[in-house]
């Protein structure tokens, strides 16, 4: 009788068990080695990694761009002790900050001969900084940018949106003409009152530099091979008279007293 009870008890309790649902076994957590999960986590941590540090050295200079109106004429740099030659001027962002641009050699005589105020231009470079006493007695600080890039901007509805100055025509055809007029005019300036420039042909360290400057403008001129013969005969009287009144500069007196014309 206990015999038979115990084994149909048995019975039910397989019964049970295999109409029982089956219990979920855990599963394994893995990644993929080349799957779509494994590449993504890995884009992943490249996007957001810490960037990699550099050392330190004096080429690493903060850098500008900006585009402005220049305010003043260039003006001449007095570069006797470093021997380069250089410019510098103002350019005006808006209406709040203006900024020193500083250009040096090739730069230097290329701005000379075609910036002009009022020009609208691009420029960019080393970005550094200096300070000035203002009116209140403390000191104020001012920006400026050394000349790496220059470009004229052209304004809206103007055509094209910048033209590179070293791609300019202006020495070609119209603008060739007037760049030589001008040159004439200014040494006809120069020798109606020679006392208001600066003789600087005894003094150059570089051949870059002028041979002539004014005091108060900074405009400066060029002695060429291609000079008219004018130019050449009405120094040379110039240099004579300053020899005779042993002046070794141009400086007291206010004009030419002779000019010497072609005939």
């Amino acid at each position: 009788m206990n015999t038979h009870r115990f084994g149909a008890l048995i019975r039910n309790a397989k019964r049970f068990y295999s109409s029982s649902p089956a219990i979920a076994r855990p599963e394994k957590f893995f990644f993929a080695d080349d799957g779509e999960a494994g590449s993504s986590v890995f884009r992943h941590a490249l996007k957001f990694q810490r960037p990699a540090t550099i050392m330190w050295n004096k080429q690493l200079l903060n850098s500008g761009s900006f585009i402005g109106t220049v305010e003043i004429p260039l003006k001449v740099a007095d570069t006797r002790k470093t021997g380069r030659f250089g410019v510098h001027t103002i350019l005006s962002v808006n209406r709040t900050l203006r900024i020193l641009l500083l250009m040096w050699d090739e730069m230097a005589e290329m701005s000379l001969q075609h910036l002009k105020p009022n020009d609208f231009i691009y420029v960019s470079g080393p970005l550094g900084c200096y300070t000035k006493a203002h009116e209140d007695g403390g000191l104020k600080t001012y920006y400026k940018v050394t000349v790496e890039e220059l470009n004229y901007v052209a304004r809206d509805g103007q055509g094209l949106t910048s033209q590179k100055v070293e791609e300019s025509q202006f020495g070609a055809g119209r603008a060739d003409l007037e760049g030589y007029e001008n040159c004439n005019y200014l040494w006809q300036v120069f020798f109606t009152n020679p006392y208001e420039w600066r003789d600087l042909r005894k003094c150059k360290v570089n051949p870059r530099q002028p041979d002539f400057t004014h005091k108060d403008t900074g405009e400066a001129l060029w002695l060429s091979p291609n000079d008219p013969p004018w130019i050449k005969r009405q120094l040379q009287l110039l240099d004579t008279q300053m020899a005779e009144q042993g002046q070794g500069d141009f400086g007291l007196r206010s004009r030419v007293s002779m000019w010497v014309y072609d005939e």
